[in-house]
């Protein structure tokens, strides 16, 4: 569990988010990205480094955003799909992030500035919460960060990024 956490917070990281509001602030994400990321050793993640191609591209009725994905982490290659989504009526993005062993909900908010990906789950009877922050730096760049706390209030990095728009 600890470690397969690892290559959820990759595909996490590798999106960010743009300043216009519902589906539209999605598009930001549409086309391919290169990134970079080294992770840190916690108690919910390895260290290592990690490379990742994502290709965007929106579904034929424009209400989704599906990412494919190669992650290659250490030398071993993963293949993931993520949606995205946002529902009107409540106001809400949605981010799914699908492998071969499952498909996971992860809750997600969007503004001017990036995007945030929330989890949390229990760990030897603690509560245990991960985010992942996207940045902005520009039109074809940003940041990413993962990192865990234990109490809602100290965050310790579990995993540090960037990420570039492709050229075509």
């Amino acid at each position: 569990m600890k470690y397969a956490l690892v290559a959820v917070l990759v595909l996490l990281s590798v999106t960010p988010a743009r300043a216009a509001g519902g589906i539209d602030a999605l598009e930001r994400l549409e086309g391919s990205w290169q990134s970079t990321a080294t992770a840190l050793a916690t108690p919910y993640s390895k260290a290592g480094s990690t490379t990742a191609d994502t290709t965007c591209a929106w579904s034929s009725s424009r209400e989704f955003l599906i990412c494919q994905q190669a992650v290659s982490t250490d030398g071993k290659v993963t293949h993931d799909v993520a949606i995205y989504t946002y529902d009107a009526a409540d106001a809400k993005y949605h981010f799914y992030a699908a492998r071969l062993n499952g498909v996971s909900d992860v809750g997600i908010t969007v503004d001017e500035t990036g995007i945030t990906y929330a989890n949390a789950f229990v760990d030897a009877g603690k509560n245990v919460t991960v985010r992942t922050l996207n940045v902005w730096d520009d039109l074809d760049h940003y940041r990413f960060w993962t990192e865990y706390s234990t109490d809602g209030t100290h965050w310790e990095k579990m995993l540090t990024g960037n990420a570039s728009r492709a050229k075509s």
